[in-house]
């Protein structure tokens, strides 16, 4: 009785195996993997749309650069029938703005962001750099003291400490001048100093031991060997703080009122062009604006990804 009830069981799972009396192992995985294809497809519509409301306004005040005020107003949705760069061109060289320092047009406004640009991505990157560095690797006295500091710097809002930061600028000669203006960037405590430190965390002590042995300093390892490693982290950090420095309105009008800057003068531009109704001139200079910025993105755009992973720097 009990060799019977085995070989029926046998035949019944060799029926339920036969190709014929399948039970569709597809539609089973299918079914598994339909509601992640369905969460993916929703986040991807929402994603999708979230990037045309960025990018259609772009492309909306590009288009309509290209045209005279004249025919914007007219209709605001009809297509350029002609590429004319007379808007560019009045905004960048026959608009001005006169201070006690002389007159600066946009050109001149956009050389001046670009030094500025350079300048305090350099120092606030690199001070934050070695900041972040001295902390990670080495034990001292204060040690967690700094790094709490540097978060509590992150929570104060920046516009709390203007008025104290001002007094000292101008106390030491520090205002309408750009070296000054680079100096009040290159803060080592930040957020350039918070991610640079998870990156140097991670980086193995074996290489500066190696450096040490054959009578490397502690700068010589830090420029020679712990930098380069630590250099597709830098660059991010440096593409990232670039767009802050040059979009940054605030601390200039603020600490360079006389030497304006392409964010500044665009704020005189507006003003200027918005009372005559100038509307696409106001249009071509955001763009020249926002060219350098995207173009320095877009180049870097690999190194960002590949190195910035859920709002941190990959280690």
């Amino acid at each position: 009785m009990a060799m019977e009830e085995i070989k029926a069981a046998q035949r019944e799972e060799v029926g339920q195996n036969a190709p014929g009396k399948a039970k569709h192992p597809f539609w089973h995985k299918f079914k598994k993997i339909l509601p992640q294809n369905a969460a993916l497809a929703i986040v991807f519509v929402i994603f999708l749309l979230y990037a045309f409301t960025l990018i259609f306004p772009v492309a909306w005040m590009f288009l309509n650069s290209f045209r005279s005020s004249a025919e914007f107003y007219k209709n605001p949705w009809k297509l350029p029938g002609s590429f004319d760069f007379t808007n560019y061109i009045d905004a960048a060289v026959n608009f001005s703005r006169r201070t006690r320092f002389g007159e600066f047009n946009l050109v001149e406004m956009f050389g001046i962001s670009v030094i500025l640009t350079i300048g305090g991505t350099l120092a606030n990157v690199l001070s934050s750099a070695v900041s972040a560095y001295v902390v990670a690797k080495y034990k001292f006295f204060g040690r967690n003291f700094l790094f709490s500091l540097c978060i509590f710097t992150m929570i104060v809002p920046i516009v709390g400490t203007m008025p104290a930061q001002y007094r000292l600028m101008d106390a030491l000669g520090l205002t309408n001048n750009i070296l000054g203006m680079i100096i009040s960037y290159s803060g080592s405590f930040g957020i350039n100093f918070f991610l640079l430190y998870g990156f140097f965390k991670n980086i193995s002590w074996s290489y500066a031991e190696a450096a040490l042995v054959d009578g490397a300093g502690n700068a010589k390892i830090f420029f020679n060997i712990m930098l380069p490693l630590a250099l597709p982290a830098v660059v991010s950090v440096s593409v990232l703080y670039s767009i802050t420095v040059w979009n940054d309105y605030v601390a200039p009008s603020l600490y360079m009122r006389d030497i304006p800057t392409l964010a500044v003068g665009l704020e005189y531009l507006v003003s200027e062009y918005q009372a005559e109704a100038n509307t696409t001139k106001i249009f071509a200079a955001m763009i020249i604006t926002l060219i350098p910025i995207l173009a320095v993105f877009i180049a870097f755009q690999k190194t960002i990804m590949e190195n910035t992973v859920a709002g941190g720097l990959k280690g």
